[in-house]
This record gives C-alpha cells, structure tokens and sequence, in this order.
C-alpha cells in the first residue's frame, strides 16, 4: 500500500505531504484545486514520463517521493535483480524533475524508467481519465486481456517476439535473393555482353609487365643491338682463355705455395659460373630480332588493355576479378532457383513455428477471456447492469499458419461485445455504450484485474465520471468492496462515493503574495459530513442538507 507522499515544487503544489492509510480514500475538493496533480504526482512515481514544464515558476526541479509497503516475492526478486538494497521506511520511490532531464530512484538507487515501469507493476493499478479511451478503442483489447495475467502472457509473447524477428530475418535474407535475382533478370544481357567483352580480352595479371618489356626492346632497339653487339665482341675475345690459362698457373703454383689454393679454388668456380654466363648471352644475343608487326600488336594490345582500364575504371587485375565474378553470377541462374526454394522453406518452417507459438498464446488469452466473462458478470450485476451480458470474442481465428496473420503479438484479434438492454442482442460494447455504462464496465474490469493480480494498491481519477443516483451508489459500493482487499485512492465528486470513504482528504488552493499554493486536509467526521454536504448541495449548504449528508455517512459508516 501507499503509506505516505510528499511533492515539492510541482506546479501548485509547492510543499505537500499527505500521509495515506489502508482502505477506502477520497480525494475532494473543488474542480481546478490539484486534485488531477496529485494523481499526476503519483503516475510520476508510477513511471510515467516527466516534463519540464511541471517545475513550479521560479524553482529549478520538482521532487515527488512515495512510501509504499509491499510484500511481493516477484517484487523481491526484481529489487534483488536490480541491487536496490532494503530501506527502513519501506520501498521509497522518488522522482526528481529539472529542466534538463528527470532522475528516477528506489531507495536511493538511480534506476531507468524502463526498470521503473517493471517495478510500479508491483506497487500500484492506476487509472486515468483517458483510460476510458481504452476502453471504447478495440485495439486496447488484448492489452486489457493480457493484462489480467500479465507475468503468464509477457513469457509466451517475449517467445513469440523472439521467433517472429528470427522469422522477420528469414525474410529478409529471401528478399536478397529474391532482388539479386531480378537485378541479375534484368541486368541479365548486359553482364553478358561485358563478361564476354573480357573474355574475349585473354587477360592476365602479368601480361602488361611483358608487353612493358618487349615494347621497350623494339623501340629502342638500335641502341640494344649496338650494345649487344659491343658486349658480343668482348665475349668473343680471349678474355675467358687468358682467364683459363692464368687459373691453370695459379694450380701449379698452389702445388708449390699452399697459399695461392684458396685464390686458386674461388678462381676455380668463378671461371665455370662467368662460362655459364657468357654462353646465356651469347644465345639471348642471338635471339634479338626487330619486328615492326610485333610492335605494332604490342602497341595496340597495350592501347586495348588502357582502354578496358578506363573503361570498367578498374586494372587488369581487378579486371580479371571481376571477369570472374560476372561468369559466377551469369551461371548462377540455376543455383539461385535451388537457394530461393531453400529460403522460401526457411521462411516457412520459421512461420509454422511462430504460427504454433500464436496458438499457444491463444489459448492462454481465450481461458483469461473466460474467467473475466465469468467474474465479470457478478461486477456488472452490482453494479445494477442487471441485464448486461458480457463476451469477449476472437475475430477470424486462423486454422493453419497460411490463413494466420502474424502481428507482433500473437495471431489475435479480439472484440468487446456486450447486451445492455435485454432483447438487443450482442453489440460491440465500443459502440452502444454511454458514459455512465462505461464507467461501471471500467469499475468492473478493475475488479476483476485487481483480484487476478493481486493489486495492493488501486487509484482511481474520477471514474464515476458521468454516474449519478443509484449507479453512483451501486458504483461507491464496489470500490469499498474492492477496499477490503486491496487500498483503494480515487478522486471523486459524487456525494455517494464520499459517504463510504473509510478517509476524506480535502483539497484546497488559496493564494498568498501573488503565488497559488495547494493545501491537503485530512477530515474528521464532522468535516467529512461538511464535506458531503458540499458535494449535494449547488454551492450554499442547508441544514436539510447537512442532515442528509450524516444519514449517508452514517449509514455507511454502519
């Protein structure tokens, strides 16, 4: 339960701390005095997101801080996991709001919103005004249903996510083929004509280097052949035979003097080795020709290589690369057959195994529907919709994983249908109920939610909006019924629901020095019974009025 909430500087909420005990509490006053701020306030703490524009005028932040008094063992576990130590006063939340950014704490320990909203799961049910929204919007509706059972549903749809982005990936890797394979379709003569072109090319990578070489041979082959020629003279002397006959005296004075064997040795091999030389120029001598054809091709085979090269804008090669990935991709039309069929049974096998999951989130979802129709129906007949017959239907339930659409959570669609009225027959509740009725069938919902999940706390902004008479106090009834077992907090205007607070708070605003400041009062009887008659009255009380006003307190009181 909520046991105490303090708020600084939030609006016109400049220093209030309210203390709140177990059972059935209203918040009071006139419209325009804080009362919304106050539940505001403990949305806050509740994980709802925070604005700047909160800040009282003038203050540079504003601090909301709750006590709560919890005793969850999921709710343990969470705070284990997240290292929030115990705290003395119970779990103190607190939120602190500048103009720069919002700072959210469990017992002193920074935590995200994220980690928060999983927190407030455990510590209050809250209802705004704008949930009746919900109500009247059939895309709420599963929301509303999976919410009966939350930690169930949030398992088996965290599995169903997991395997609908691994189905999602499937698909996506099918795209790729699928696309590879309509740009190669359309691209299909294009790549041809350029595979082909290369081909027909003969390149390789060492093929511009030779042609380098061979070119420079033939252009400046007077000055080759001039020097060849003057090389091929000096060989032809006797520069190996004076070379012969001089390792030939060198052995015979080795055999005298030991000394010169060394020179004579390395002469030795040197005179054998500058032989192999010299007859390997002789023959290369030999070989060089001029050919002006042979030029010629060399010249033009060298052009149509530059002209490839800037042609692809790559060289020869990335040319020869490339040659080889077109001849790849143009054979590949058979493969690409064989890899989408491939994928395309990837991407249904991962469907049927996500379609199964759906179904098993399906059944979870129709047995909570059952179970809410059955309680739900009591709540209703409380709260005098005698008459009122409530169903929850699943809307084209798919019977295999073709027919199925696969939304992110589950394969469901689901309708409020509901007979006010007997003889109207089922309607969907979006469309024929009021205002009045949709406040009760809310109440209702909220009974059985609070029960389902074991709420200790319940808050509630004006949910009589639009009841009056005996629905307003068939409507009072439920929510000191639902006090019993859980701390029910609501704003209320309805002199019924005032009457059955087990504590009244009245909210004030007065102002002082050109600043408006809200005041909270926590009411004795007798200023409880002030209060009611207030809330009956239009503005200026009677006696008559005041008499009634105790009766109703009294009488609830009894």
């Amino acid at each position: 339960m909520l046991k105490r909430l303090s708020i600084h500087n939030l609006a016109i909420l400049e220093n209030v701390e309210v203390s709140f005990q177990e059972g059935f509490t209203v918040l009071s006053g006139e419209t325009g005095v804080g009362k919304s701020l106050i539940i505001g306030s403990l949305s806050l703490l509740l994980g709802a997101r925070a604005s700047s524009e909160l800040i009282r005028s003038g203050e540079e932040k504003a601090t909301v801080k709750g006590v709560f008094d919890v005793d969850n063992p999921r709710l343990n576990g969470l705070l284990l996991k997240l290292n929030i130590p115990s705290h003395e006063e119970g779990l103190v939340v607190e939120r602190v709001i500048s103009k720069t950014k919002s700072v959210s704490k469990i017992n002193g320990v920074t935590i995200s919103l994220s980690d928060l909203n999983e927190v407030a799961k455990y510590l209050a049910d809250i209802h705004r005004q704008h949930d009746f929204q919900k109500l009247l919007n059939p895309e709420n509706y599963l929301e509303i249903i999976d919410g009966f059972s939350y930690e169930t549903t949030a398992r088996y749809k965290r599995d169903y996510y997991q395997l609908l982005l691994a189905l999602h990936a499937q698909e996506r890797e099918l795209e790729k083929l699928l696309e590879k394979k309509r740009k190669l379709e359309e691209a299909r003569d294009f790549y041809e004509f350029q595979y082909n072109e290369l081909k027909a090319a003969s390149l390789s990578e060492n093929e511009e280097k030779e042609i380098e070489d061979e070119l420079s041979l033939l252009k400046n082959y007077d000055k080759v052949y001039s020097l060849t020629h003057e090389a091929d003279s000096i060989i032809r002397e006797d520069f190996l035979d004076r070379l012969y006959e001089l390792n030939k005296v060198l052995k015979n004075l080795s055999a005298i003097q030991s000394q010169y064997q060394e020179i004579h040795d390395k002469l030795d091999d040197r005179y054998y080795e500058i032989d192999d030389l010299f007859q390997t120029l002789k023959k290369s001598f030999q070989n060089i020709d001029y050919d002006p054809e042979r030029l010629n091709v060399l010249q033009q085979r060298e052009s149509d290589l530059n002209a490839l090269k800037r042609k692809y804008k790559k060289d020869i090669p990335e040319l020869i690369t490339y040659r080889d990935e077109l001849a790849e991709m143009i054979g590949e039309k058979s493969n690409f057959e064989e890899d989408i069929k491939a994928k395309e049974n990837a991407v249904f096998e991962a469907k049927k195994a996500l379609f199964a999951k759906g179904k098993e989130l399906t059944t979870i979802r129709k047995d909570l529907a059952k179970r809410i129709e059955k309680e739900l129906a009591g709540h209703l007949k409380d709260l005098l919709l005698d008459n009122a017959h409530f169903e929850i239907v699943f809307l084209n339930e798919p019977k295999t994983v073709e027919e199925a659409t696969l939304y992110e959570n589950g394969l469901d669609q689901v309708d409020f249908l509901i007979q006010t009225n007997v003889g109207e027959g089922l309607k969907p509740l979006a469309k024929i109920v009021s205002g009045g009725e949709a406040s009760r069938i809310m109440l209702a919902l909220k009974a059985v939610y609070v029960k389902a999940n074991k709420v200790s706390t319940v808050i509630f902004d004006e949910i009589d909006t639009g009841v009056s008479g005996k629905a307003g106090g068939a409507l009072a009834e439920k929510m000191r019924e639902l006090s019993f077992s859980s701390q029910v907090i609501t704003i209320s205007h309805l002199p019924q629901v005032g009457a059955y607070s087990d504590t009244t708070i009245r909210i004030d605003k007065h102002v002082k020095d050109g600043r408006t400041y809200t005041d909270l009062k926590v009411l004795s009887l007798d200023e409880k019974i002030e209060e009611i008659a207030r809330l009956i009255s239009d503005g200026k009380i009677t006696d008559k009025q005041r008499e009634y006003a105790r009766e109703m307190v009294l009488a609830k009181r009894g």
